[in-house]
């Protein structure tokens, strides 16, 4: 009887422990539902669709098959996986959503499940963190459920740019591991552990998020003369910024042909965040007049957090944050450094439109609520109170009403729900304190779907509208065989842009990799300047109409035109983009596949020599005997007797090698940067040899082990240490919890 109770008393005691993570799982996994209302597919929007879903089911298949995808030159420029490091080719638990990803039937449906997942994961890290800092349970639980409904982390992150939000979701997670363990109260495995997951998710904001964190809680211990806590923090730092080497080194190395060698700092004021704008986080529909994507107006409230953040100022315990400042000097150095950078310039090599880093401002402002909640509200003065919490609320309506005028009605009707529940919020902490976290919660709620009535999408962001059907895809575009060409642009409202309309003959961005079909038009994050300028080619995949006739030009270098040499099979073009129907007929060689209202497709007449490889041409007294190259792989070999050049349809990235017989030879870039190599005389017959070793590997790889090896051996030494003195107490740095009752009129 007596080990009935002593269980109902530790299963007792463990609920009241997990359930309120648990509610910001399920509250945030149920808001973030709510999108879908509205729009079916707003996590399969503008860059997701065109990039990130296609890679990640690109790299889920390789990985299926048994291949490692470090280079996939059948996806021409954003093929080289390796360098594309938003990709995250060496993160563990993106490698596992790439397959799950590859599995599933709708990679729409699959966008929307992964997303979710790192929704909650980065809800269920702020409330940690604001844990880690003092914060009561229930009120980090209410503040956590906001961060991933933010309008730049929900409108920008969480609906196009998938890595920003993945590799953020992350940074809370770092933040109160390092936090534990620069106390002695954590395994330094697990900060470790973290920060390698947002090193490696390959944003580079992430990762400047990740040594943001490490160097504000050493700031933190430093001001607190912990010289020992620095000491494990300068380890765990380490260790993180060895990973780092692997995921971002190919990219540098890359540079020399792609549109990210620009290492300047400048400042044109594009998505360059106000800290005015920051001042109205409260606001449902505040949009300033600030310039956005493709020469649009920003059209979400982007700089919204979180609906009582402001009305309730008044009646919070504000002196609760200022508390013990020294053991909180990380939060303060956080958000003022993030601060200063979301305000610009608005460019510095690889990191550009600092707008996008205000979530990372509001992260920190989040544990400031959590712990002013903790303090509870004020009952004192009330009629002061409430008019203050009413100006609050009428200068963000003004505010929003000056950016855009014409959206007055919208702005008068937040205005009143804010109004209504901030009302209620006061009124049940002033009588039912214990349901005040169930009252905000609903409110946010109540803002969320409001907005997203408002504003169901980003409308700034391209509206692709792609098919999303992995099945029907395939089957819909089973004829395209071989190298594929398309020449089309489509813009934000593209009416045609729909299953049913330009997609029946044509895809976007990446998404003929979903389709099965070898396409050179690719969405690449860093571009390969030969083929994209040769081309006339955004790195979206997007053409100008100029494409087409570069497409048939005859290349002066080898007198074959550029097609022969790209080994293109199949060329589409949207009907009319070509302007004086010059693309209304086949060029000679071609024939007509298909035309229908939106597009023609030209096939070639006769098959390309060589189908089992990929030469494309010879130079006079050199004869290709065999070439035979392995699946969806750069590796190849060729028999040849003579000598002279040979140029392969494929591009000549940094790192890509050749050898005859064993021999090494200098690998060029030919028309349009494809492989070229001069071959060495062999009257009896040779065999060209290419492969791909990606520049940063050979001292990346073994400094990614020497990472997770210096973690592991810094949390083997941990444990030995608390084995041999168990009794040894924590560091007492931590702030101590706020008082019980969230309502005082001390």
């Amino acid at each position: 009887m007596f080990g009935l109770d002593l269980g109902a008393v530790v299963f007792s005691r463990g609920f009241r422990t997990v359930r309120a993570p648990f509610a910001v799982c399920v509250v945030t996994t149920v808001l973030a539902l709510f999108p879908l209302i509205h729009i079916q597919t707003f996590y399969f929007w503008d860059d997701s669709a065109a990039v990130f879903v296609p890679g990640w089911y690109h790299i889920g298949t390789e990985l299926l098959a048994g291949r490692f995808p470090a280079l996939s030159p059948d996806m021409w420029p954003g093929g080289n996986i390796a360098a594309e490091a938003q990709l995250s080719l060496w993160n563990p638990i993106m490698l596992a959503n790439h397959v799950l990803v590859a599995l599933m039937p709708d990679v729409a449906v699959a966008a929307t499940v992964v997303k979710i997942e790192f929704m909650v994961l980065m809800a269920l890290g702020v409330y940690l963190l604001c844990r880690e800092y003092g914060a009561r349970q229930w009120p980090s639980a209410t503040v956590a459920v906001l961060l991933p409904f933010a309008g730049f982390t929900l409108y920008f992150d969480a609906s196009a740019w998938a890595i920003s939000m993945i590799s953020f979701a992350w940074i809370p997670h770092l933040w109160w591991a390092a936090r534990k363990c620069a106390d002695g109260r954590l395994n330094p495995v697990v900060p470790v552990f973290f920060g390698i997951m947002a090193m490696t998710c390959g944003s580079p904001y992430g990762a400047l998020g990740a040594a943001a964190v490490v160097a504000s809680v050493l700031f933190e211990r430093a001001v607190q003369r912990s010289w020992s806590s620095c000491v494990r923090l300068l380890l765990i730092g380490v260790a993180i910024a060895m990973s780092a080497v692997v995921v971002y080194v190919p990219l540098v190395l890359a540079g020399e042909v792609s549109f990210r060698g620009d290492r300047s700092i400048t400042n044109t004021g594009f998505m360059v965040a106000a800290l005015g704008d920051l001042l109205n986080l409260s606001s449902p529909t505040y949009t300033p007049n600030e310039a956005s994507i493709n020469g649009l107006r920003l059209m979400v409230p982007y700089a919204f957090l979180g609906w009582f953040v402001l009305p309730l100022l008044p009646w919070l315990r504000w002196s609760a944050v200022r508390a013990n400042l020294r053991a909180r000097s990380a939060l303060f150095a956080f958000c003022v450094g993030y601060a200063l950078f979301a305000t610009g310039p608005g460019q510095v090599w690889l990191f550009r439109w600092p707008m996008r880093v205000v979530d990372y401002v509001y992260l920190p402002v989040c544990v400031f609520v959590a712990l002013a909640l903790s303090a509870g509200l004020r009952a004192d003065r009330v009629r002061r109170r409430a008019f203050g919490t009413a100006v609050l609320i009428g200068i963000q309506a003004a505010l929003a009403f000056s950016a855009t005028p014409e959206q007055a009605g919208r702005h008068a009707a937040a205005a009143v729900i804010l109004a209504g529940l901030s009302a209620a919020a006061v009124f049940v902490a002033l009588h039912r304190e214990r349901l005040l976290p169930v009252v905000l919660t609903l409110g946010t709620a109540v803002v969320l779907f409001a907005q997203l009535t408002w504003y169901p999408i980003n409308a700034s962001f391209t509206a692709y509208r792609l098919p999303h059907n992995v099945q029907q895809l395939r089957d819909r575009f089973a004829g395209y065989e071989g190298n594929t060409f398309t020449v089309s642009h489509v813009s934000p409202g593209d009416p045609h842009t729909h299953p049913d309309g330009l997609w029946r003959d044509m895809l976007a961005g990446s998404m003929y990799e979903v389709a099965g079909v070898t396409s050179l038009n690719s969405y690449t994050g860093m571009g390969y300047a030969p083929l994209n300028n040769g081309l006339c080619m955004h790195p979206s995949g997007a053409t100008c109409p100029e494409a087409f006739h570069r497409l048939f030009a005859v290349d002066p270098e080898t007198g074959v035109p550029v097609a022969d040499l790209l080994r293109v099979q199949n060329v589409v073009v949207r009907n009319g983009f070509v302007p004086n129907g010059e693309a209304d007929e086949p060029p000679a060689g071609w024939q007509v596949l298909s035309h229908d209202e939106h597009a023609t497709v030209f096939r070639r007449a006769a098959p390309l020599p060589w189908p089992q490889g990929r030469v494309s041409w010879t130079s006079p007294g050199l004869e290709v005997l065999d070439d035979r190259r392995q699946p969806r792989r750069p590796d190849e070999e060729i028999r040849y007797r003579g000598e002279g050049t040979v140029t392969l349809a494929a591009l000549a990235w940094p790192g890509v090698t050749a050898s005859v017989d064993g021999k090494d030879v200098p690998v060029r870039r030919g028309p349009m940067g494809i492989i070229t190599v001069d071959l060495p005389k062999s009257s009896d017959g040779a065999t060209l040899r290419l492969g791909f070793s990606p520049p940063g590997f050979s001292y990346g790889i073994p400094l990614l082990a020497g990472a997770v090896l210096l973690g592991l051996l810094h949390g083997l030494a941990y444990r030995m240490k608390r084995r041999r003195r168990p009794d040894e107490p924590a560091s007492t740095t931590r702030p101590s919890p706020a008082p019980r009752d969230l309502v005082t009129t001390r």
